[in-house]
Parts: structure tokens; sequence; C-alpha cells
């Protein structure tokens, strides 16, 4: 036996409080913290998944990340509860909504602006950005016709004739998670809406919600995410009003316009540019 190779100590894992375990039984993938966790990483789930909603089998995935950040110094930034890009390098983003209100039409183009504003470099042609997906699930049929999908097409109008398509390669979709039909869509909405793992329709996504459910490791896992889920939206929270407080005082010195932009940028702590824009929108 080799006495100087350090032997590994097991993990030590912190008991779970009953009422965390409870929590955690009763969470579903309608839960848009638990779906993240539940599809962290996982390209294969993640193309399962996709392939069920487009009704494709053609895609492959070959990155698949949850809760990714997109940055903007001019506002506000947004976090993509599933972003993933296939083999094509077509990208998606979906997007758990229970709330009506955080499925609207805005909602869907302040996500589709912030993907785009970061696929292209300084000098790339425009030509260059991707096919991109914006797949709302909603908890209610937000539409009320009882399909269960809802797919957004845009068209140009021609006086007298027929519209055409404009295709830009945007594609918006909304997923009805209330629809209960005997399809493909039906069942996976079942399982979204069930916290039942041995319920569920599909063993694809049944095992991994066991998984996350029942390991006492991953348990431990989901609580440590949660902890530091809510601690991450207080600090976002703080910084968000932070941030408004540094934009409204700079309102303020550009209005008495007895300051330079430059040294209203530095006093408040913003971006030069920020202010700069600032400046433009209290002109007009």
């Amino acid at each position: 036996m080799n006495k100087n190779k350090k032997e590994k100590k097991p993990r030590t894992i912190k008991p779970i409080d009953p009422k965390m375990w409870e929590r955690i039984q009763s969470l579903r993938l309608m839960d848009d913290d638990f779906m993240t966790i539940v599809f962290s990483g996982d390209n294969k789930l993640t193309e399962f998944l996709l392939r069920i909603l487009l009704d494709r089998t053609d895609l492959t995935v070959k990155q698949s990340m949850t809760q990714k950040e997109k940055h903007n110094i001019f506002g506000r930034s947004v976090r993509l509860d599933i972003l993933a890009v296939d083999t094509e390098g077509r990208q998606y983003n979906i997007e758990i909504q229970r709330a009506d209100k955080g499925a609207s039409e805005k909602r869907a183009r302040y996500n589709l602006s912030m993907l785009d504003s970061h696929s292209l470099k300084k000098n790339d042609d425009f030509e260059a950005l991707p096919e991109t997906y914006i797949i709302f699930i909603t908890e209610n049929d937000i539409y009320k016709k009882g399909k269960p999908i809802y797919r957004v097409k845009q068209i140009i109008e021609i006086e007298g004739e027929s519209p055409i398509s404009f295709d830009n390669g945007v594609h918006t979709i909304y997923v009805n998670g209330a629809y209960n039909g005997e399809d493909a869509i039906g069942w996976l909405m079942h399982d979204f809406r069930e916290s039942n793992a041995d319920k569920m329709h599909y063993a694809e996504i049944a095992d991994r919600v066991r998984f996350h459910k029942h390991e006492t490791e991953e348990v431990s896992t989901v609580c440590r995410a949660f902890e530091e889920y809510g601690r991450e939206k207080a600090e976002e929270a703080k910084a968000e009003t932070r941030k408004e407080e540094r934009t409204s005082f700079a309102k303020k010195l550009i209005l008495k316009n007895k300051l330079p932009l430059e040294d209203i940028a530095e006093v408040a702590n913003l971006p030069l540019e920020q202010v700069q824009q600032l400046a433009e929108q209290i002109k007009l």
C-alpha cells in the first residue's frame, strides 16, 4: 500500500430538513427553478424535449445551458431558463412561464433582442445571425383556444394581394401547458405538471426527475441550488435597485446641465455610453 497517497475522504452530506424534502417532492418541471436543475447541461434530455415540441427527429443538440444570463450594460439583463444550440448552429431559448404576464409578446421580443445582441461580433455580417427559436411553455392556455401549440408567423401585407412570408430566421412558439390531449405534446405537458415521476409518460424525463428527487446527494444539490438561487435573486434585486438609483442620479445631473457627460458618468458610476444614451433620450 502506498502510504504517501492520501485517501479520498467520503463527502459529508448535510442532513436534509424534512420540510425542504417535502417541498422538493412537490416540485414539478413547470416550476422553472426545478426544471433548470433537471435539464442543466443535459444535451440529450434537452434534445428529447425539443424534438417533441418541434415535432422533429433530425435535431441534435450540441450544447445546453440553464440559467444563462445575458448582460445589458444599458438596461435590464435577462436570465434564460434553457439556452441550447444544435449542430446546425440554430439556437433555442426555452422559458417556463407560470404567470400569463411573464409570457407577453414583448418579453419574447426582449429575449430575442438579447440573444441577437450577443450573436454577432463587431464586423460580422447580419446574415450571420443564427436561426433562433423562442419557446414559452405557459402554465395556462394564454390564448384560450384549446390548442397545444401557438406558432407566431411574420408576414408582409400587400394591398389587394395575398400576404407573403417575412422570414428573418425567428420562430416564436407558445406551448399550452394546460393541454391534456392524448398525443406527444399532451403527454409532455402532463409530465411537466406532474410531481410524481412514477406517474409520468416519458421514461427519459421521469428518470431524471426521480434521480434529482430521491438520490440523497442529488437532493442535497437541489437544496443548495435553491439556497444559492435565493441569495442570487436577493443580490440581483439589490444590484438592480442600486443601478436604478445611479441612473436616476445621472438624469438629474444631465437636466441641470452643469457637468460634462464624462464627469456625470464618473460621478454616477455608469458607463459613458449609457449616460450619452440617457442624454439623447432627455433631449427627445
